[in-house]
């Protein structure tokens, strides 16, 4: 089985995924966001491109609520931005969430053909490594990067599921695969200290919110496993 990473969704390979499970991440912050309204009782969350495509999704679905920032500022008349503390279990228990953001909603949507597509970060990194390797498939991992381009936090993010993925099992990994996991190995003691100071990392703390990055970096603090399957997340195991 192979290990293998894209540094960004569309890298310009033509991948057959049918046989592969994905793991999806956009650290800060959208992934991190989704698996704390699915941890927190959202019913069900729709990712799409476009405001445009909210809206049209809305009109078949019972009482949505829409989340959605571009350039990490929440989008005019939704309910929610992309902070994972807007998900409080009170405002998504039993709710249906549309939502659009900058990168990770497109990120996940660019796995539509795989085996099995997962959302990681590192507040589910030990739980989402568990649930693909019980697929016994090979393993993508998709950063959803920032604007087309690389972003630190979810390499390094990357770098973690690539240690923890091969810690109790066998994959034939790819150079990029070993490239981030040597990128995490050289810097897992300062991961805070280097992530704020990526180019994300200083946008967010630009914008007062140190305490997303502080709580999108905590490990391992959620055993919460969302799922994409035909265009729906949901959580894995219910």
């Amino acid at each position: 089985m192979h290990l293998d990473v894209r540094l960004l969704p569309n890298d310009g390979r033509e991948t057959d995924l049918s046989d592969t499970v994905c793991i999806v991440m956009d650290v800060f912050r959208a992934t991190t966001s989704i698996i704390t309204a699915i941890g927190n009782g959202c019913a069900m969350l729709i990712p799409v491109a476009s405001v445009d495509e909210a809206y049209r999704a809305a009109g078949q679905i019972e009482g949505p609520l829409f989340a959605g920032e571009r350039q990490s500022i929440k989008i005019d008349g939704f309910n929610f931005g992309n902070s994972p503390f807007e998900f409080a279990a009170e405002q998504v228990q039993g709710k249906t969430i549309i939502m659009t953001t900058t990168n990770g909603t497109i990120a996940i949507k660019s796995t539509e053909n795989a085996y099995l597509t997962l959302l990681g970060s590192f507040i589910n990194a030990s739980a989402v490594c568990r649930a693909a390797q019980e697929q016994n498939k090979s393993i993508l991992l998709v950063c959803a990067g920032t604007d087309g381009l690389f972003s630190l936090e979810d390499a390094f993010c990357a770098g973690l599921l690539v240690k923890l993925l091969t810690k109790d099992k066998q994959y034939e990994l790819t150079d990029a695969a070993r490239g981030v996991q040597t990128m995490y190995h050289g810097a897992q003691e300062a991961v805070l200290p280097i992530l704020s100071e990526s180019r994300n990392g200083k946008r967010l703390y630009s914008l007062g919110l140190e305490k997303d990055v502080e709580y999108c970096l905590c490990k391992d603090s959620s055993s919460t496993v969302p799922c994409y399957r035909v265009g729906k997340i949901t959580s894995l195991h219910p």
